[in-house]
C-alpha cells in the first residue's frame, strides 16, 4: 500500500519534470511500452516508458529490460561539481536506440525546477529557494575546484616528505634485518660468558 503511493507520487513527479521540458517526453514516446532499469551501485530501480513518452516507475524489476542504467553511487555527488565526470560514469546496456536517447536527455534535459516549485509554493519563493540552490551549487564546485588545487600543491611541495610504499617495505625490512643481527649478537655475547 506505502509502496504503491510511494511509486504513484514518484511518478507524477518525474511527470512534472518533464512538463517542464515536453520535448523531452517527445523522443521517448517512440520508446513507449519499454523498460528501463537504473542501477546506482547495485541499487536497481525498474521503470517503464508510458505511451505519451513519459517515464513511470514500475511495481517489478523485468527479467530483460530493453536498457539498464548504471551508475556508482560515488557518481551521484558530481552532478553538483562536474557534470561531464559524473556523465562518463553512466553505463548504458541494451537497444541502442533507446541508450541514444536517454544518453541525450542525460546531456541535455535540464527540467524547469523553479517553474515547478513555483506551482507549490509561488512565483518569489521559487524564485529564492532557486536562486539559493544555484549559489549553493557554485559554491560546491568552488569548494571542490578549491580542495583540488590544495591537495595538487601538497602532493607538489610536501608529498616528497611522505614515505613511499617501497620505502617504508625496505625501512620494514632492515629493521628485521637488524634485529636478527642483534639477536645473533646476543647469542655469541651469551655463550662467551
Amino acid at each position: 500500500m506505502v509502496k504503491d503511493f510511494l511509486r504513484q507520487r514518484l511518478s507524477l513527479g518525474l511527470g512534472a519534470l518533464f512538463d517542464t521540458a515536453p520535448w523531452a517526453a517527445q523522443r521517448l514516446q517512440p520508446f513507449s511500452g519499454s523498460t528501463v532499469v537504473l542501477d546506482l551501485g547495485g541499487w536497481r530501480i525498474p521503470f517503464g516508458i508510458g505511451a505519451q513518452g513519459y517515464p513511470e516507475l514500475s511495481e517489478a524489476i523485468p527479467d530483460q529490460p530493453q536498457l539498464t542504467i548504471r551508475m556508482p553511487f560515488s557518481a551521484l555527488p558530481l552532478f553538483l561539481t562536474d557534470e561531464g565526470a559524473a556523465l562518463r560514469e553512466l553505463h548504458l546496456e541494451g537497444n541502442s536506440g533507446l541508450a541514444h536517447e536517454v544518453g541525450f536527455l542525460a546531456r541535455n534535459f535540464r527540467p524547469d525546477l523553479e517553474e515547478l516549485l513555483s506551482r507549490v509554493v509561488g512565483d518569489l519563493l521559487a524564485h529564492r529557494i532557486a536562486r539559493s540552490a544555484r549559489n549553493a551549487r557554485g559554491w560546491a564546485k568552488d569548494s571542490a575546484r578549491r580542495l583540488s588545487d590544495s591537495l595538487t600543491e601538497y602532493v607538489a611541495e610536501e608529498g616528497r616528505f611522505v614515505a613511499t610504499r617501497t620505502a617504508l617495505q625496505r625501512f620494514s625490512r632492515d629493521v628485521a634485518e637488524l634485529d636478527q643481527a642483534v639477536s645473533r649478537f646476543e647469542q655469541r655475547m651469551t655463550r662467551r660468558t
